[in-house]
């Protein structure tokens, strides 16, 4: 399909699932593109303001668009921060905020990238 070599998502489980579909997999990536922003611009804001209720809403929409797309590491970390924010007190996820958004950011590029090199070979 392409050669890039991908760091922070893996296609190839979601375009199998899709029986090859290469076109129906890209619509599912262009679909990330552009609303995963949104919900990470969301949870940012739930994590600058401790809103552990906010961000366990927000990590785990986010999570689950991430595992879509094959974000393993970066839906990891939204599981964690998620779970951190149901605990008893909630545990504030301010911490692991960098690392979030440079996960985050990477994973969008990646994404953006297939959906862009697919694009051209169909």
């Amino acid at each position: 399909m392409n050669d890039h070599h991908y760091q922070h998502i893996n296609p190839e489980p979601l375009l199998e699932a899709m029986g090859g579909d290469a076109t129906a997999c890209r619509h599912m990536f262009g679909t990330f593109a552009k609303s995963a922003p949104a919900n990470f611009a969301r949870l940012e804001a739930a994590i600058l303001a401790d809103d552990a209720a906010q961000v366990k809403r927000e990590a785990h929409s986010l999570k689950s668009m991430t595992a879509l797309v094959g974000a393993g590491v970066l839906t990891e970390l939204l599981k964690s921060i998620e779970v951190q924010s149901r605990a008893e007190p909630a545990q504030s996820a301010q911490p692991r905020l960098a690392e979030l958004q440079s996960l985050f950011a990477a994973t969008a590029a990646e994404v953006q990238h297939y959906v862009d090199q697919v694009g051209v070979a169909h």
